[in-house]
């Protein structure tokens, strides 16, 4: 009979690379095995915060936590091995860690903790919630199914944050997010490539799982606008779109172009969702 999980004996500490292949393990009980967790490991393991539990000498759950600009403290990550969900290490981990953000806050006062998540991870949102997270910026989040034609667009590289107008609070870099706030240009640089065609710019974003977000309404002929989607991605993968909710009258051209909502809402819904807690 499988000896029931102790919390107590539980140890949260530090990631190291002893722990990869745990890790690994986790990760392929995630989404199917497709998680992002092995593609930005190195980089995690290479940075401060990223945390596991560890239980009876291996690592089952992890969290990562990053400094942002404008004095964020960003959560993300949290994962737990499969046969452990459910049991309260989540739970655990998210206490530990805001134990520890505490911490980092009393040498900063004005760090916020925030985090991005989708709508429907009702098991996150429930036990940030109770630790105080609030729902502060929406985004509408579709995907497509790829195409097999490419077309190579213009890089646009000298810009400023003049460029995410649209994008006033929160400016979207995959499913991390960064404030709308000058001293974010570096961060934004390191982890999108704004593009234009002839119709608008766009960028892509994402340091694993990218996504295109419009930096501009749709234009009239989105269609054309697909190979140039496409190059940033193989040739039939599906990929993601990032709208901002000053753009919910376009959803239904991005809808006829082939972007869905993951759950296929009937009607528009904010499924992408940043969190924080000042």
């Amino acid at each position: 009979m499988r000896k029931m999980l102790n919390l107590q004996e539980c140890i949260i500490r530090l990631a190291t690379e002893a722990d990869t292949d745990d890790l690994l393990a986790i990760a392929r009980g995630i989404w199917g095995g497709s998680d992002y967790l092995p593609k930005i490991l190195p980089r995690w393991l290479s940075e401060p915060y990223f945390f596991v539990c560890e239980y009876h000498g291996r690592a089952i759950a992890c969290i990562k936590l990053s400094l942002f600009p404008d004095h964020v403290l960003w959560f993300e990550g949290l994962r737990v091995l499969h046969r452990y969900q459910g049991k309260g290490v989540g739970s655990l981990m998210n206490r530990e860690m805001f134990r520890f953000a505490s911490q980092l806050k009393a040498k900063d006062p004005l760090l916020q903790f925030e985090f991005c998540t989708y709508y429907q991870n009702v098991e996150s949102l429930h036990l940030t919630e109770k630790l105080g997270f609030r729902k502060v910026q929406g985004f509408y989040a579709l995907d497509k199914h790829g195409i097999k034609r490419q077309a190579q667009p213009k890089i646009i590289e000298d810009y400023d944050m003049a460029l995410f107008t649209d994008f006033p609070n929160y400016i979207p870099c995959g499913w991390q997010t960064v404030h709308n706030h000058p001293d974010s240009l570096s961060f934004i640089k390191e982890r999108i490539t704004v593009f234009e065609t002839d119709q608008a710019r766009y960028y892509v974003g994402g340091l694993t799982e990218k996504s295109i977000a419009l930096l501009s309404p749709p234009p009239k002929d989105i269609k054309a606008e697909l190979p140039f989607f496409q190059s940033f991605f193989p040739p039939l993968k599906r990929y993601g779109i990032i709208v901002p909710t000053g753009y919910k009258r376009y959803l239904g051209k991005l809808h006829n172009a082939g972007f869905k909502f993951w759950d296929n809402e009937s009607k528009p819904v904010e499924n992408m969702l940043v969190l924080r807690k000042d």
